[in-house]
């Protein structure tokens, strides 16, 4: 195992890393601060980035921040989601029975949804991941449940969360209604290069290392590799720790990242592909 070879106390790049270890970029601070602003203004934002730029990871950051006696947060994430499978599960994060008829359905997570507000002072904040695969259907459902009291009030927040393809959807007339409920917007970028070397430093000192295992010239190959996001940088860092373990090296170097690149590595693709 590499880890032992390195004298790493523990495994890198792993998804179970606890929030409050995550690393923040200037882009994730950002998007981090219209969240917030979302949520305590119970608006509407859409946020997007390309895939592996740590959207989910924004949103877990946002939720562990959150004061849970002020908020609720929903996390909604479902690649096929029907109006009934999307009411259903949204009635289950509010631990409450769903009836069965759709309508029905539809009227008590509204209902539920302006009580949390109004009578135990809790904002909802509903978090939708994956959210460029709604249908229209779906999106024109989202749009309906917005609609308070002739839209003068809104009782709870909502994120729209997915890639490139989200923005292009809500930019078609079949979605100009729930476009124009948007209040913010906003694209999660990747790293600088300065960031992805910090980045694979942060997790690499949290897993133990106590020295430098990635060369400058070896860090800067992985952010061009990886166009500096997040997930990409962690499948490919953690293969060169593989390969260097495997050779009895104790330092990844350029030439070792660009080995591995040719092996076994796949670049990620533009999001929306």
């Amino acid at each position: 195992m590499f880890e032992t070879h390195f004298g790493l106390t523990a495994t890198p790049f792993a998804r179970e890393i606890p929030v409050e270890h995550l690393f923040v970029s200037q882009a994730h601070r950002e998007a981090l601060a219209r969240l917030h602003y979302v949520a305590e203004r119970r608006r509407v934002m859409v946020l997007t980035g390309e895939v592996g730029a740590g959207k989910s990871t924004a949103l877990r950051r946002l939720k562990a921040e959150l004061d849970a006696t002020r908020y609720e947060v929903v996390y909604l994430a479902d690649v096929a989601f029907t109006p009934r499978s999307f009411f259903q599960s949204l009635l289950d994060a509010l631990r409450l029975d769903a009836p069965h008829a759709l309508p029905k359905l539809k009227k008590v997570a509204r209902e539920a949804l302006a009580e949390r507000w109004r009578t135990q002072h809790r904002t909802p904040v509903l978090l939708v991941d994956e959210a460029q695969f709604l249908s229209p259907a779906m999106l024109e459902e989202v749009r309906s449940l917005l609609n308070y009291d002739c839209d003068a009030f809104a009782p709870f927040a909502l994120v729209l969360c997915g890639t490139r393809a989200l923005a292009e959807r809500l930019a078609l007339r079949s979605a100009e209604a729930l476009s124009q409920r948007i209040d913010l917007r906003y694209h999660l970028s990747g790293f600088s290069p300065q960031e992805t070397a910090a980045y694979i430093r942060h997790h690499l000192k949290l897993a133990g290392a106590n020295q430098e295992l990635f060369t400058a010239k070896a860090l800067d190959h992985i952010h061009r590799a990886c166009n500096g996001l997040p997930r990409p940088i962690n499948q490919l860092a953690h293969l060169c720790l593989m390969a260097a373990a495997a050779r009895q090296e104790r330092v990844v170097d350029h030439e070792l990242v660009e080995a591995v690149i040719a092996a076994e590595w796949q670049a990620p693709q533009a999001a929306g592909r």
